[in-house]
């Protein structure tokens, strides 16, 4: 057994990133399903009446995105892993080999969120109005912002990683994440 994990390379990173789209995408729509239903049965209001009240989709944002902090935050501090982290073999853990602290997850998902949850929303209104197309270019620009942070950063780590203080490292079947050490790359 190694004293020091690997950092997991790029592409490790990117295909467990697509992986984990998949597997939000199944979450947050059992979710969304759950608070239609709720909030239908409590407000007596008809799915086609939803739209017609703009708070309840603000609600309705900021409840799924809790879900989704729950989730992850939930993950990365109970073994630094996800389900697409396990399938990829990677491990989230601070610089210093640590388990990850509510305070990085915190960062970690704040940066990310700000990075990657504008693209979709803002797609859809480009596609159907002009004007949306300068924003989308921004939604684009921010979306590949944390990989275009890894290709020049010292250690290949993602914009978020680098400022919540984490890394993901090459978790190989056995090893304990107490060993993990920053400076080794896994590709």
């Amino acid at each position: 057994m190694s004293d020091i994990l690997p950092t997991a390379g790029l592409v490790r990173r990117v295909v467990s990133f697509l992986y984990e789209i998949l597997l939000l995408t199944a979450l947050l729509l059992i979710a969304e399903g759950i608070f239609q239903g709720i909030f239908q049965l409590v407000s007596g209001l008809k799915v086609t009446q939803l739209t017609d009240y703009p708070w309840i989709g603000v609600l309705n944002f900021v409840y799924l995105m809790l879900i989704t902090l729950l989730y992850f935050g939930w993950c990365w501090t109970q073994g630094g892993q996800t389900l697409a982290m396990k399938t990829w073999r990677s491990r989230l853990l601070m610089q210093d080999g640590s388990n990850v602290t509510r305070k990085a997850v915190l960062i970690r998902f704040s940066v990310a969120s700000l990075c990657y949850v504008p693209l979709l929303p803002v797609y859809l209104l480009a596609r159907k109005q002009a004007e949306y197309q300068p924003l989308l270019w921004v939604a684009v620009a921010l979306f590949v912002l944390p990989l275009l942070w890894a290709l020049f950063d010292r250690d290949r780590q993602f914009l978020y990683d680098r400022l919540a203080k984490t890394r993901l490292v090459f978790s190989a079947k056995g090893v304990p994440s107490k060993h993990a050490k920053p400076g080794q790359n896994e590709d």
